[in-house]
């Protein structure tokens, strides 16, 4: 303030203060400018008049004030009863240490007096002026900010300024990355710092002088825009395959040209997925990255974007790219198998799995047989069924002996490849009753009729039939006009295969020799029906 707006008077201070005027808190020489008097007042109402005495410390409260201040504005609002007011620079003519006495009256014309309310410091102030940091908008190709600025010594009874050289002034970056440096013969500092995220930058002094702080000053970093550039966008793989996504990130200098972007890590995944669980890479010295997935499914779509941390202001990290991917479904019989009768018949058990995607769609299985195993496969049978789900097929007619595999065609419709399973070789042993006879023909009632034969086996693969002695042969009968047969006898085989047996002539009717339970070797056989006539 001008030396016409202090007042050098004295003015009364009553014994005791009015019960309702505002509350004096507490009065202290600002830290910006240790001329100009704060106080703080909690009040109701409006504050109408602040008037401060100022009296050098250790005087008595009766002495005679050296300054009268009375021009203060309402500076710092703390609530609706609660601010600071504050006076212009203060000038008097001695330094020093100053006893504040604070009068407050309200616009009701309520009055407090508070003694003590506070201390003046009026000396010689440390100030750091001319605070600056270049770039306050670092970008990245420029991430080095420096803070400059001037230590100067204000006398608040001049308001002049001298500089203040070897003063040690502590700089913070970054918000938390410290720094010291110590001013010129100028009282001139200057440090640099490669910020990394920029925020709140500021110098402090604090020495013999008292201490002293500059504005902060906000660095912000300028995000440059990036992008990623593919090698390929687009994908067919078979199931099971991995996508190689590969190519360069990217970030714009300046207006136009596009430079790499080394040190980023990246993800990808599919994209919008609530469950993640993404491949990682990071850019290379070129700016390359390789990120690998199994994709799932028939169609997909990947998106290759930032890791959520570590934050960097330096790019913009908003940007992603899609990779779309088609995968071609496997299939796999992950059951099979074939067990094969006495009467050559099969029965064939399987299950078809899709590898690669979910589906449970049906499908046709072919059914088929090959004589040796490697060519000639034939489709005995078409089963409809689904993925996932087992199929049976019951007395499939079969061969004395030969392979059985299962086929599946595929679907092109559905992008989805067939298979065949292993192959399963069935056979038993075939069984005959050679020169089966039954004799004599014709023969007189009451007379004895004679069955006979020699039973044989011939074995997988072979071409000789040899005897087939020590098992039990079935006789059976069906007379003349009926069609059931009766078991009349059942006889074992001679060592040599060979087996007789009579029997008492009643009917007209036609005999045969059976071997009608063999066992898991072996098939059923039989020899000739022979029809006798009984006269």
């Amino acid at each position: 303030m001008t030396a016409a707006a202090v007042m050098f008077s004295t003015f009364a201070i009553p014994g005791t203060a009015h019960a309702a005027g505002p509350n004096v808190k507490e009065a202290y020489g600002d830290q910006a400018d240790w001329s100009v008097l704060d106080v703080r007042l909690n009040y109701s109402g409006e504050i109408d008049k602040i008037t401060a005495s100022l009296r050098p410390v250790g005087s008595a409260a009766s002495d005679a004030p050296v300054a009268t201040v009375t021009d203060f504005k309402l500076t710092y609002y703390v609530s609706p009863w609660e601010g600071v007011w504050s006076s212009q620079p203060i000038h008097l003519d001695t330094l020093g240490d100053y006893t504040v006495d604070i009068e407050a009256t309200n616009t009701a014309g309520e009055t407090t007096v508070q003694q003590d309310a506070g201390k003046l410091h009026y000396q010689k102030q440390p100030v750091i002026s001319g605070f600056a940091v270049t770039p306050e908008q670092p970008d990245i190709e420029h991430k080095t900010v420096t803070a400059t600025g001037d230590m100067v010594v204000r006398d608040p009874r001049t308001r002049e300024t001298v500089p203040l050289p070897g003063a040690t002034v502590d700089l913070t970056f970054d918000q938390n990355q410290d720094a010291t440096t110590v001013t010129d013969d100028a009282g001139h500092f200057s440090a640099s710092h490669e910020t990394t995220a920029g925020g709140w930058t500021f110098a402090q002094y604090e020495g013999d002088l008292g201490f002293a702080t500059s504005p902060w000053i906000d660095v912000r970093p300028k995000a440059a825009p990036t992008r990623f550039v593919l090698d390929r966008s687009s994908f067919h793989v078979v199931a099971n395959e991995k996508v190689a996504v590969t190519g360069t990130l990217q970030y714009q200098s300046g207006d136009s040209s596009w430079k790499p972007l080394p040190g980023i890590p990246l993800e990808m995944d599919y994209k919008d997925c609530t469950t993640c669980n993404p491949a990682e890479a990071t850019t290379d010295a070129d700016g390359r990255f390789s990120l690998e997935k199994y994709p799932w499914g028939s169609k997909s779509t990947f998106e290759v974007a930032f890791t959520p941390y570590p934050y960097n202001p330096f790019i913009q990290r908003t940007t992603t790219a899609d990779v779309s991917v088609a995968v071609t479904a496997t299939t796999k019989f992950t059951e099979f198998t074939a067990a094969m009768d006495k009467y050559a018949q099969l029965e064939i058990t399987g299950s078809l799995d899709a590898i690669g995607r979910d589906t449970s769609d049906q499908v046709s299985v072919d059914v088929q047989y090959s004589a040796n195993g490697t060519s000639g496969w034939t489709t005995q049978k078409t089963v409809k069924t689904r993925f996932g789900s087992q199929f049976v097929v019951e007395k499939l007619p079969g061969y004395t002996d030969g392979y059985w595999r299962l086929r599946y065609a595929g679907s092109t419709t559905k992008d989805i490849k067939g298979t065949v399973s292993k192959s399963l070789r069935k056979n038993r042993a075939v069984t005959r009753v050679k020169d089966a006879n039954a004799s004599p023909e014709p023969v007189s009632k009451g007379r004895t009729i004679t069955v006979k034969g020699v039973l044989q086996d011939r074995q997988p693969g072979s071409s000789t039939w040899k005897a087939y002695g020590g098992k039990k042969v079935q006789i059976l009968f069906r007379p003349k006009g009926q069609t059931t047969w009766y078991l009349m006898a059942t006889v074992t085989t001679k060592t040599n295969g060979s087996f007789s047996k009579g029997f008492t002539a009643k009917q007209d009717g036609t005999w045969v020799p059976v071997h009608l339970y063999p066992d898991s070797r072996h098939f059923v056989g039989s020899g000739r029906e022979d029809y006798v006539d009984v006269r």
